[in-house]
C-alpha cells in the first residue's frame, strides 16, 4: 500500500499504532458510492479504520481547488495511480455530509500525527465553509440554491464550526484571525436556524428541508422533496441546539417547541416491514426487497419523513412531484430508494431531551 501511495504522490506515514478514528461521518458518502453494488459489497480493496493516514491521504488527494470535496466517494477505497483521479470528479459540495466531515477527520489525524499537510488541507476546507455561507446565514446543498437542512448540510457545518470554537487542542492550527471569522459565521448560522423554525397558528413547530434565502420560506428541492415539515432533519437540528452550552431563552424555546411538535406527530400502532422482492437495479440503487406499512397494536412510535404545512399530517411524494397521503402510491423505486419513515425522535424524546430539560430548562417547569 505504501509503495502505491508513494507513486501517486501521497505522504502516508509508516505504519504505527495510531488510534482509530471513526469514519461514521463518511457513511452517507460511502453508502452512495457502494449502493450500485449488490448488498453494497464493493469489488475493490478497502483500508481498515485504523489506517488513518492512508484514509487521510485519500482525502488530500480528493480535495478540490476551492478547498472543498465532492460527494459520494468511498474514502476507504484503495486507489492505484490510474484510479486516484476519481476522487476529484465532481464539484465541491456540503451535500451528503461532505466537506465538513473531511475537515473533522483531517483535524483528528493532525492531532495524532502533527503532520502539517493535514492541517493545511483542513484550513483550506474551513475557508471553503466560510466562503460558502450565504447572506441568509445558511448554506446550500447540491441540488438547489437554498438554505439546506437535508443531508446534514446546515447542522454538519455548524457542528464543525462549533468544534473549532470549542476544541482548541484539536484545532490548534487555526489562527486567531480565522478563529474570529469562524465565530462570526457560526453566530450567523445559528441565527438562521432560529429564524427558519416554522410557525403554524402562532406556535413554533419544527424545520423543513430547505428554504428560500430571502423569504426564509420552505421550498421544493428535488421533485420528490416538497416544502414540508421534516421530522428527520428537525431531530438533527434540535440535537444541535441542545449541544449549545448556556443556551439563550430563544434557543431553549426552540428546543422545547420542536420536541413538543415531534411528540405530537408521532404515529402509533404501525411499523415499516421489509419484505423480499425480485432483485432489480434501479438508476441509483440495487434492491431485492420492498417495504410495506403494517398495522401492529402497541408498536413503538414511528415518524413520517414529511408532514404538510397546513394540517401537519404525514405526506409522501413521487418523482413526478405528486403529493399523497398514501405510502402505497409511491413506486417501489421510491419506497426503497428514500427514507419515508423512521424512529427518528424516540431517543430524543424519551432520554436525551429530559436530561437537557432538567439541566437548562428546569426553572420553567
Amino acid at each position: 500500500m505504501l509503495s502505491t501511495l508513494t507513486i501517486i504522490g501521497c505522504t502516508s506515514l509508516p505504519a504505527q499504532n495510531w488510534q482509530t478514528i471513526s469514519v461514521s461521518d463518511f457513511a452517507d458518502s460511502i453508502h452512495h458510492a457502494r449502493m450500485k453494488f449488490e448488498k453494497e459489497n464493493p469489488p475493490y480493496e478497502l483500508y481498515q479504520q485504523d489506517q488513518i493516514t492512508f484514509i487521510a491521504d485519500n482525502i488530500l488527494a480528493g480535495q478540490l481547488d476551492d478547498g472543498g470535496w465532492s460527494k459520494n466517494k468511498d474514502w476507504l477505497r484503495v486507489y492505484d495511480a490510474n484510479e486516484i483521479f476519481l476522487l476529484k470528479q465532481g464539484r465541491s459540495t456540503l451535500d451528503n455530509r461532505t466537506t465538513w466531515s473531511q475537515i473533522e477527520y483531517l483535524a483528528k489525524v493532525h492531532e495524532q500525527t502533527q503532520q502539517k499537510q493535514y492541517a493545511d488541507a483542513a484550513i483550506r476546507g474551513i475557508e471553503y465553509l466560510i466562503s460558502e455561507q450565504r447572506e441568509s446565514g445558511g448554506w446550500r446543498g447540491y441540488d438547489i440554491e437554498a438554505i439546506t437542512y437535508n443531508d446534514g448540510v446546515m447542522v454538519g457545518v455548524l457542528q464543525t464550526l462549533k468544534s473549532i470554537l470549542d476544541n482548541r487542542t484539536q484545532y490548534s492550527f487555526v489562527d486567531q484571525n480565522l478563529f474570529k471569522r469562524v465565530q462570526s459565521a457560526y453566530n450567523k448560522g445559528v441565527d438562521c436556524v432560529l429564524k427558519t423554525q416554522i410557525i403554524i397558528d402562532g406556535q413554533l413547530t419544527a424545520w423543513a428541508q430547505q428554504y428560500d434565502h430571502k423569504s426564509l420560506k420552505p421550498i421544493w428541492a428535488r421533485s420528490f422533496e416538497p416544502p414540508a415539515l421534516s421530522s428527520s432533519e428537525s431531530v438533527a437540528v434540535t440535537r444541535f441546539l441542545m449541544s449549545i452550552d448556556e443556551p439563550s431563552t430563544e434557543i431553549q424555546n426552540a428546543v422545547v417547541s420542536a420536541v413538543t411538535w415531534l411528540d405530537k406527530v408521532k404515529i402509533p400502532d404501525i411499523k415499516l416491514e421489509k419484505v423480499p422482492a425480485p432483485a432489480i437495479n434501479f438508476n441509483y440503487h440495487w434492491s431485492n426487497f420492498d417495504y410495506e406499512v403494517v398495522e401492529e397494536k402497541g408498536a413503538k412510535p414511528i415518524w413520517a419523513r414529511y408532514y404538510d404545512l397546513e394540517h401537519q399530517q404525514a405526506i409522501f411524494c413521487t418523482r413526478q412531484s405528486i403529493i399523497t397521503s398514501n405510502y402505497k402510491d409511491l413506486s417501489r423505486e421510491r419506497r426503497t430508494g428514500y427514507g419515508w419513515y423512521g424512529y427518528y425522535a424516540n431517543r430524543l424524546i424519551e432520554k436525551d431531551f429530559p436530561k437537557w430539560e432538567a439541566r437548562w430548562h428546569g426553572d420553567q417547569k
